[in-house]
This record gives C-alpha cells, sequence and structure tokens, in this order.
C-alpha cells in the first residue's frame, strides 16, 4: 500500500467520518448542550486528524511546529469533550459539576502551555523518519498520562450513572459507552506500549491509533442510532402528544380521525379500535348553533384569519361541553393533514355565566324595587337625565294611592304588599313602548312618558295609561279592594328642566287632586294645575 492510499485510509477517511457526526449530531438539536459538546468532539478529532495529514503530506518541514502547536491541542481538546460529554449523559448539571468541567478542560492545555515556556518546542519533539515516536519522554508522558486518566474519568463517571440509574433502556446505552470506552483505552495502551518497545515504527502506531479511534466512533455512531440518548424530536413529540392534557386529533383534509392522543380517547370515552367511529367536526358546533362541518372547507381554504374558537362538543349520552378549539394545518405533508386542538373549558364557562348572571343581578337589585320589580328612585333619575340631556320631551306622572293606610291597618302588611304588587303588575301591563315605571316611595309611584304636545294631549295620554288601575280592584279572600289613586302630571321642559323640578310641579299637581277628593289626574301647567 502506497503512501497516498495509507493516508486516504488512515487520516482523510476518518476526517470525513468525523464531519459528518459534528454536522449531524449539533443540526439534530442544536439547543441542546449534549449534542454541542458531541458535535465539538468530532469536529476536535477531525482538526487532529487534518493537522496530521497537513504535518505529514503538505508542510514536513513545519512537523514540531504543527504537532506541538496544533494536534497536541486538539487531542487535550478531544478527551476534555469526552469527559463533558460523559458528565451530561450522567447527567450531572450542579454548579461544583460545572466548575470542575471548567477545569477538565484548562489543566491539560495549562499544562501543555507551561512546558512549551519552559523547555521549549526543540525539546519536545524531534522530527525523524520513522523509528520510536518523535515525542520526548516528558511530553510522551503528558500525553499518556491525559488521555489515559480522562478516558478512565470518563468510566468512573458512566459506571457511576450506570449503577445508579433504574431505567433499562439507559442502563444498555451506559454500559455500551462503558465498553467503548474500555476498548479504546486498551487499544491505546497496547499501541503505546508496542511503539515504546520499538516493535512498531512511529508511522505505523499513528495508523493504529487512528484505526482504533475510527472504530470508536462508529461504535459509538451505532450506539446513539440504537438507543438515541441524544434528544430525538420524534420521540418528543410522541411524549408530548401521549401526556398533552389537552385533546388532540390529527384529522384528514375531509375530518377523518387519523390519530389521537389519550385526552382525546378519553373525551369520547372511546378505546383505540373505536377511533374510526368518531366524527369529531359534526360533534362541534358554534354557539350560533352553525355547525363546525359546514365551515369545515372554508377554513381549509384558508378564508378566515381566526384558528381558534370557542365550540360546544355534543357527545352522544353525555353532557354538553364547552371547549376551545384550534386549528392547525401541517405544511409539508405528502397528503394534507390538520392537527385540531380541543381544551375544556366547561367550568370555566360555568363560572363565567354565573358571574354574568351574578352581575345581572346585583345590576337589577340596584336599580329596581325588590318589591315590586319596577324602577327604583335611582333608576328613575338616570333615565329622566338620559331624556333630559337628550333633549327628548317626556311627561312625568306622580302617582299616589289613596286610602293605602287603611288596607295596611285592616289586612295587614303582607296583604298591604300584595296590593303594591297588584299595583306595580297592571302599570308594567298597560305600559306602552317607551314607557318607564318606577316606585319612588312606600305607595308613590312614577311613570316616564314619551311626550310631543304639538301631537296628544297629556290628560288623555295619562289617563288612557292610568285607567286600568280604577277597572282592576285587588281581590284577596273573596274580597274586592278598590284601587284610588291621585296623580300630577309635569312635562319636560315646559314645567321644569330637571328632574327634581318637575317631581316638584308633578307632586303640586298631585296634592291638588287630594285636596279636590282625591281618585283624579291633575297636570301642571305654568304653575297652575288642571284636574280631570
Amino acid at each position: 500500500m502506497n503512501e497516498i492510499s495509507l493516508d486516504f485510509l488512515t487520516i482523510l477517511l476518518p476526517s470525513y467520518m468525523f464531519f459528518y457526526m459534528a454536522i449531524s449530531m449539533y443540526a439534530r438539536n442544536k439547543q441542546n448542550l449534549v449534542n454541542r459538546v458531541a458535535s465539538l468532539l468530532m469536529l476536535s478529532l477531525l482538526f487532529y486528524f487534518l493537522g496530521e495529514y497537513i504535518k505529514t503530506a503538505l508542510f514536513p518541514r513545519y512537523e514540531s511546529l504543527i504537532v506541538l502547536f496544533w494536534n497536541a491541542p486538539m487531542l487535550l481538546l478531544t478527551i476534555s469533550n469526552l469527559v463533558h460529554l460523559s458528565v451530561l449523559v450522567a447527567g450531572k448539571t450542579s454548579s461544583k459539576i460545572r466548575q470542575f468541567v471548567l477545569w477538565i478542560y484548562l489543566t491539560p492545555l495549562l499544562s501543555l502551555a507551561l512546558m512549551l515556556l519552559i523547555f521549549g518546542p526543540q525539546h519536545l519533539y524531534q522530527p525523524r523518519v520513522d523509528g520510536p515516536s518523535p515525542l520526548s519522554p516528558l511530553m510522551l508522558g503528558l500525553a499518556v498520562f491525559f488521555v489515559g486518566s480522562y478516558i478512565l474519568l470518563s468510566v468512573g463517571i458512566l459506571l457511576i450513572a450506570w449503577l445508579t440509574t433504574q431505567l433499562v433502556k439507559r442502563k444498555k446505552m451506559l454500559i455500551r459507552l462503558l465498553a467503548g470506552l474500555l476498548s479504546l483505552f486498551a487499544w491505546i495502551l497496547i499501541v503505546t506500549f508496542l511503539l515504546s518497545l520499538a516493535v512498531i515504527t512511529s508511522s505505523v502506531s499513528i495508523a493504529l491509533y487512528f484505526s482504533g479511534t475510527l472504530l470508536w466512533v462508529v461504535s459509538l455512531r451505532r450506539l446513539i442510532t440504537k438507543y438515541d440518548f441524544l434528544p430525538s424530536y420524534r420521540d418528543l413529540f410522541h411524549t408530548l402528544f401521549q401526556s398533552a392534557p389537552t385533546a388532540i386529533f390529527l384529522l384528514d383534509l375531509v375530518g377523518i380521525v387519523k390519530e389521537m392522543n389519550p385526552r382525546a380517547k378519553s373525551l369520547f370515552g372511546l378505546l383505540t379500535e373505536d377511533m374510526e367511529r368518531i366524527d369529531v367536526i359534526s360533534s362541534l358546533s358554534f354557539y350560533d348553533d352553525t355547525s363546525f362541518k359546514d365551515r369545515w372547507n372554508e377554513f381549509q381554504t384558508n378564508e378566515t384569519k381566526n384558528r381558534q374558537w370557542e365550540m360546544k362538543l355534543n357527545i352522544q349520552d353525555q353532557a354538553q361541553l364547552d371547549m376551545i378549539v384550534s386549528m392547525e394545518n401541517i405544511e409539508g405533508a405528502e397528503e394534507g393533514m390538520v392537527i385540531l386542538n380541543m381544551t375544556d373549558i366547561t367550568s370555566l364557562k360555568a363560572t363565567e355565566r354565573q358571574l354574568v348572571e351574578s352581575e345581572r343581578k346585583y345590576r337589577h337589585l340596584a336599580y329596581h324595587d325588590p318589591l315590586t320589580g319596577l324602577l327604583n328612585r335611582a333608576a328613575v333619575q338616570e333615565h329622566a337625565n338620559v331624556k333630559i340631556a337628550a333633549g327628548e320631551p317626556f311627561a312625568l306622572i306622580l302617582i299616589d294611592l289613596d286610602n293605602f293606610k287603611t288596607v295596611n291597618d285592616t289586612h295587614g302588611h303582607l296583604i298591604g304588599d300584595d296590593y303594591l304588587k297588584h299595583i306595580a303588575d297592571l302599570l308594567k301591563l298597560h305600559a306602552r313602548p317607551g314607557d318607564l315605571a318606577g316606585r319612588i316611595g312606600g305607595d308613590e309611584f312614577v311613570l316616564l312618558m314619551p311626550f310631543d304636545s304639538a301631537q296628544m294631549q297629556v290628560y288623555e295620554e295619562a289617563h288612557s295609561r292610568l285607567f286600568p288601575l280604577s277597572a282592576n280592584p285587588f281581590r284577596i279572600h273573596q274580597k274586592s279592594i278598590p284601587v284610588s289613586f291621585s296623580a300630577g302630571v309635569s312635562l319636560y321642559a315646559d314645567h321644569a328642566s330637571d328632574l327634581t323640578g318637575l317631581l316638584q310641579k308633578a307632586d303640586e299637581a298631585m296634592y291638588e287632586v287630594k285636596r279636590s277628593g282625591k281618585n283624579a289626574i291633575s297636570v301642571a301647567s305654568n304653575g297652575v294645575s288642571h284636574t280631570k
């Protein structure tokens, strides 16, 4: 075998392998420190082998400088990477371990720099055509010490990890790593021993070192492929898919389920073999009762930017569930696929509905009379102020029940309350569009009535609304209690420009009815009340 063929087999071919290993490990998951350190280990081996090739084939006259200032640091960096990788594979990440790893890198490199400063390159390396090692015994001892001790240190770290782990797959991976490192260590010892005895020449020892390292790299590659101790996106995705707390469906473009995770199966209460019977998109609908299936094609053609919705899920023999549904198309698949992610928000929606209902009740209580359900004084004032601010004309009718104290004294306060409810029901029943009825005191009611003085007579409008009160007596225990009232009417903005003034005018008109015999309606007019 000529020298060119030997260089190709022992130097260039391993360099290609190391380059491939470095790129593939880094590209697989560049965010992971294990991948980065493994990639750096392969790159340092690559540069070491390239240094050997440059030294022997291209610039033999600079052999000593290349060995001492290039090959030696690359070799020391390689074994430091090996220890670092072993620490990471063993799962050691404490701050003390990180300091330990830092010194693992610095110690051999500082030792080499110190030797170069003390002895100089000419005393540490003597180039020779062939024969024993060109390295001085001190330099050779340094190399053997660090290579051997670092390999043994890596073996010890992996051995501890093997003894402490409980995972069968991890144990197998660690024992294979241990076997590979021990084999490499034994090979280096044997070759170094034969070289020291001059049984083999320097060039042969280089070829043997390279061959052994290449075999170790190939075995490491097979180990990575088989046990995959470096993170795999496929396995990681599968783990996340299986353990996700949300229901995940993998659908084709027509909505047929191809895969689903355990949460999705439990949601539908079905086993794996029942998966083909699930029609997810037909089970989903929007809150306006539009079926998700009816809009499926629209979403497929990306006609909508919104890819997340709140929906109802209806499963046979189960209560309706509220869901947040998100949809994503898988880009680059040979056949179109869609991921449907469903998060159960039933309890949250129930809480939301309770809060909305509670808010509605609180607002109702804040603006309504608790006995009759009519607007209370604050609500009447607010509505009146809105009308006044808008310049909207209206009539205010103040109603005071006649003889209500007699009803209370004769029949009791409970009957009196029912009597007030009867009045309120009549006002609500005969109210017209735009009317607002309220109770502002014990037996005082108010009615805000839209009014256009150019088109209608205020008395006739008020009488048409209040006449049903007199025509519908209150009945209790086969007894009939007639309804009698006195009412005063004021107009905005003829009589006053604010609610206080309107109430005052209506009150004056109402008391005029009281003084005139009760059970009538009086309309205020420029300070004079007109009663009918």
